[in-house]
């Protein structure tokens, strides 16, 4: 078996998709301009190890994805975290596999029914950990399985999950996994500079007045930090920069006005079709900062590092999908995604155990927001204890849940999309939403005095959104701007969005 690899310079610089036909003799790889491609392996990842030796196959520390060529098949490598996915579909004609959910709709020709109001809930199933999780999405060309955290094994004939590996470390001290974290992020700096690399990485940090981003920011100074990015503002309002803690640990920040997204054109798309709810849409302001970055981040730290935390799931059970909204955006932008509180995230129960500990016991301040190893790393590297870990603050942007649903021009043309597929729900037998109903635009409601865009009908219409971000669109529509050339043997075209 070998791989056909097939660069597509407009497609976004990190995307993929894998074809591979029962009993053929090689696995095609269309992918973007920065995926490294050897003979026998391809990827767009760092992991603790000599990039060179490409065993990111081989660990369940490996962020970002890949296909590995091994004598007894391919295996396709998910992150080690529940923030990034593959997506695979079968057909008569084989399996395709991409770490794009939708370069791999448009290049079968898919697309989810427009009328299911439920993809928030699918989505957010993740959560539930990585056995309860729903794995099958419907579309048109046939049922798209989900795969988070865990491999695929495609050995010529048929495709499979496969578990990580899952070494059993010892986290019997605090010290121990300090320095296992420390440890781990130097090795994965060692791998992302590599002069084998094509394309070498540099850290970015994120950081705020909470604890998991300040904490992972101190921790990785030993690895190379040196710059973070944080956001101007809570989402209640208050102050949430975290730029006292930053000086005080010697790195260089960059704060990013919070509400800048809003200025930026249609920039939810990918968001809600990462995941139909797209809360880290911020992001979109920093994008300059993040291109060519390893992005480090806290997501699934109130998990791992709250000392209250239960139920414990070494099956990387979570409080909520925050993070997951990046997964698309990501491979456009360029940047990796490496949130560090999944590192060793299986053995839950030896960190917790770390956290209730005796030897835990000066750093534990009480409450409900107390995370005592957060608190140690901090404040033995020199940060004092009333600047951090105060009070929860929350950055992230709840789309459904805001008086202006999306932004003026999102709203518009998917006020739009709605009109235009309205008849898909009659045929259903019931009424398509407000916007569909009443054709009204916002534009329209504004210019009577009547609304803000996106108002009262936008909240009512939030659940069609992720179809909406991931249709196969003609050219004249504004939601899915890009088209890059058409995937050999797949008759469409990866129409999508770019910025």
């Amino acid at each position: 078996m070998r791989f056909e690899f097939a660069p597509v310079p407009d497609w976004p610089p990190l995307a993929w998709l894998a074809s591979c036909s029962p009993g053929g003799q090689s696995v095609a790889v269309f992918h973007g301009s920065m995926v490294e491609c050897t003979p026998d392996w391809f990827c767009e990842a760092v992991w603790p190890g000599r990039f060179g030796a490409g065993d990111f196959d081989r660990t369940d520390l490996v962020f970002g994805s890949g296909g590995r060529l091994r004598p007894d098949g391919v295996t396709f490598v998910s992150s080690g975290s529940t923030v990034d996915r593959l997506q695979t579909l079968e057909t008569a004609q084989g399996v395709c596999v991409s770490n794009s959910l939708a370069c791999l709709l448009a290049a079968v020709g898919g697309r989810p029914d427009p009328t299911d109001p439920r993809y928030f809930q699918f989505f957010r199933s993740s959560i539930r950990g990585l056995r309860k999780y729903k794995r099958i999405l419907p579309t048109s060309a046939g049922p798209v399985r989900l795969a988070y955290f865990h491999n695929l094994a495609w050995d010529g004939r048929s495709l499979r999950e496969e578990t990580k590996p899952a070494p059993v470390r010892d986290f019997s001290s605090f010290s121990r996994y300090r320095d296992f974290l420390t440890t781990s992020l130097c090795e994965i700096a060692a791998n992302m500079s590599s002069g084998e690399r094509t394309h070498r990485w540099a850290w970015l940090g994120t950081i705020s007045s909470g604890y998991d981003s300040a904490t992972i920011a101190a921790l990785a100074r030993a690895a190379g930090l040196r710059d973070v990015i944080s956001f101007d503002r809570a989402r209640s309002g208050s102050d949430d920069t975290g730029s006292q803690i930053a000086a005080l640990l010697g790195l260089s920040v960059s704060v990013v006005r919070r509400e800048a997204w809003r200025l930026l054109d249609m920039p939810e798309i990918p968001f809600l079709a990462a995941d139909a709810k797209g809360e880290e849409v911020h992001y979109t302001a920093a994008q300059s900062a993040l291109a060519g970055r390893v992005l480090l981040t806290g997501f699934h730290g109130d998990t791992m590092w709250d000392r209250h935390m239960a139920p414990l799931s070494d099956d990387l059970g979570r409080g909520d999908q925050c993070g997951l909204s990046l997964t698309e955006y990501r491979l456009w932008t360029g940047f990796i995604h490496c949130p560090v509180p999944f590192f060793g995230a299986q053995q839950i129960r030896a960190v917790n155990a770390i956290s209730r500990s005796r030897e835990m016991a000066p750093w534990s301040v009480g409450g409900a927001y107390n995370r005592p190893i957060c608190r140690r790393i901090l404040e033995e590297a020199g940060v004092p204890r009333g600047l951090f870990g105060v009070a929860k603050k929350y950055t992230s942007v709840l789309l459904f849940d805001r008086r202006a649903f999306l932004s003026a021009r999102s709203w518009r043309d998917y006020s739009h999309w709605l009109v235009e597929h309205a008849s898909e729900w009659w045929r259903r037998g019931h009424a398509p939403p407000p916007p569909a109903r009443q054709r009204v635009t916002p534009l329209r409601s504004v210019s009577r005095g009547r609304r803000r865009p996106g108002q009262s009908s936008g909240a009512r219409s939030s659940p069609w959104s992720f179809p909406a971000g991931t249709r196969g669109a003609s050219s004249r529509s504004a939601w899915t701007r890009s088209s890059p050339p058409t995937i050999p043997g797949s008759g469409s075209r990866y129409w999508w969005w770019t910025a």
